[in-house]
């Protein structure tokens, strides 16, 4: 047998048994004589692989021209790697045959190369670039309703304007607050961010369900909003005021008004009001044991709005005012005298979080919390060092008064026997503060009246206080400086007729920003 036999018949089949393939020989070609070497060329030299023309049927092909001895030695190396060639080569007919260019080779067809198998030439796969962008997924889309997603939309927006506001609002200090070391101090943070967010929800599913706005004061804010003008009102009919009451009755939520339409009230004096989302105020005069007493009962709706005002914001200061001048310059919608403690130096006092006296031995005093409640310690405690100021910082106290006593205490009236200041055995002038409810207040005073009224000792102001169901009560410095300022000056009778110049006043305020309600 000849090396062109060798190589056409036997070479498919020892490679397709190397490859696994059950593939019966293929039946030898037709053999044409070898053209005859040329005498030039050494008869052993391998010529250079050349470029074998494409033909419909590779076995019709002439055999090259020189006779090439078969190399066994390269039989191993050439077989591997053409095995590696055709499985890389080789892809099924059907995968993608409209892609294949025209030019390509018709698959299914090899060619011979010197004993080699070939797998025809195939057109390079197209790049993963080239193919057109797949659309986009618009199902997805679809899953949340446009109404909820521009809803989603806005309440994100809400938030976000939030946050910028609180962190305008609330880590830089407000213009004109009391320079000292506790006026920066503010409302808890995690209450900040829950009262913001509740804005922002109520700002965005306003359209969808009611969500009652919070507003909050800043404690080192010397200055309230202005109250609107349209929230005051006079009327002399007590069913006016209970008609009233049921436009206020979510900021009331559910406590009943202390006010009382079947009460004495004084001839020919109207009665006050002021009513927004943040405060309702009622203020009325009756008589009660033939005395002539002057309530306001106050609803607010969160404990910032329960303040206290300094003469010139400031502690200790030289100067004195007029209670219904710093009650206007505040904006308060409702105010009273406070203790005066620029004329004495007993008792407790604290402004802004900060002990400014400490000296409880003998009287009591009155502290108020940022939620809005009225705390209590008697004369003798808290005298250990630090002690006032561990109650301050324990019970998040805001400011607190030093005159007293205390009239009721945890719904129980108080009797007192003696006290240092006061002159409590004796008919004066008096004023107190009182808590009905969760940020639901009561203040009154007894006063001289040009009828020659009488007026009250302690244990007479607290008995009346006490009829009218308060929870807690104390006493404010009483006498000319006993009153209450509403619409711009004070609604009770003032001994000798006109204001003695104080230190500080108490004052509720509304919460709701004047941008806002424009």
């Amino acid at each position: 047998m000849s090396n062109n036999d060798f190589e056409y018949s036997d070479l498919d089949a020892i490679l397709a048994e190397f490859r696994g393939e059950n593939v019966s020989p293929r039946p030898a070609a037709p053999r044409t004589a070898p053209k005859p070497v040329a005498p030039e060329e050494p008869v052993y030299e391998k010529p250079p692989l050349p470029e074998m023309p494409a033909a419909e049927d590779p076995y019709e092909q002439a055999a090259p021209e020189a006779t090439v001895l078969f190399d066994l030695s390269s039989l191993d190396s050439r077989f591997a790697q053409r095995s590696s060639e055709l499985e890389a080569e080789e892809v099924p007919e059907e995968e993608e045959p409209e892609e294949a260019p025209e030019e390509a080779p018709v698959s299914g067809k090899k060619r011979r190369l010197f004993g080699k198998t070939a797998a025809p030439e195939k057109a390079p796969k197209p790049e993963k670039s080239a193919k057109a962008p797949k659309p986009p997924r618009e199902y997805r889309q679809r899953r949340i309703p446009w109404p909820l997603r521009t809803l989603m939309a806005l309440l994100f927006i809400a938030l976000t304007l939030a946050v910028l506001a609180w962190i305008f609002l609330f880590l830089h200090p407000a213009a004109g607050s009391v320079a000292s070391s506790g006026s920066d101090t503010k409302l808890r943070l995690s209450e900040k961010l829950d009262v913001y967010v509740n804005n922002a929800a109520s700002d965005a599913l306003g359209d969808l369900t009611y969500i009652r706005k919070i507003y909050t004061l800043d404690e080192s804010l010397t200055v309230a909003p202005a109250p609107n003008p349209d929230g005051f009102g006079v009327t002399y009919d007590p069913a006016d005021i209970m008609e009233l009451a049921q436009r206020a009755s979510i900021l009331l939520d559910g406590q009943r008004l202390t006010f009382d339409p079947s009460a004495d009230f004084v001839p020919d004096e109207p009665i006050r009001y002021y009513l927004d989302s943040t405060i309702f105020v009622v203020a009325w005069k009756e008589y009660i044991e033939q005395r002539c007493c002057t309530f306001a009962e106050v609803k607010i709706a969160h404990g910032s709005q329960l303040r206290r005002k300094l003469a010139e914001d400031s502690y200790s200061s030289s100067i004195q005012l007029y209670a219904s001048d710093m009650a206007n310059a505040s904006n308060a919608v409702v105010a009273m005298n406070g203790d005066f403690y620029a004329f004495r130096d007993l008792g407790i006092t604290a402004y802004q979080r900060r002990l400014y006296r400490n000296n409880p031995a003998q009287v009591d005093s009155c502290f108020f919390t940022a939620s809005g409640d009225m705390l209590f310690s008697r004369a003798g405690e808290l005298m250990g060092d630090g002690e006032a100021e561990r109650f301050i910082e324990d019970n998040d106290v805001v400011f607190a008064l030093a005159f007293g006593p205390v009239l009721v205490d945890n719904g129980e009236l108080q009797y007192c026997a003696s006290y240092p200041i006061g002159e409590i055995n004796t008919e004066y002038s008096r004023s107190c503060i009182a808590m009905t409810d969760e940020l639901h207040y009561l203040l009154m005073t007894i006063n001289h009246t040009p009828d020659a009224r009488p007026r009250a000792m302690i244990n007479e102001l607290a008995r009346i206080i006490y009829s009218k169901n308060v929870w807690k009560a104390y006493t404010l410095d009483g006498g000319q400086t006993a009153e209450i300022i509403m619409m711009g000056g004070p609604i009770n009778h003032v001994d000798f007729g006109y204001e003695r110049a104080v230190s500080d006043i108490i004052y509720f305020a509304t919460a709701i920003p004047e941008e806002v309600r424009s």
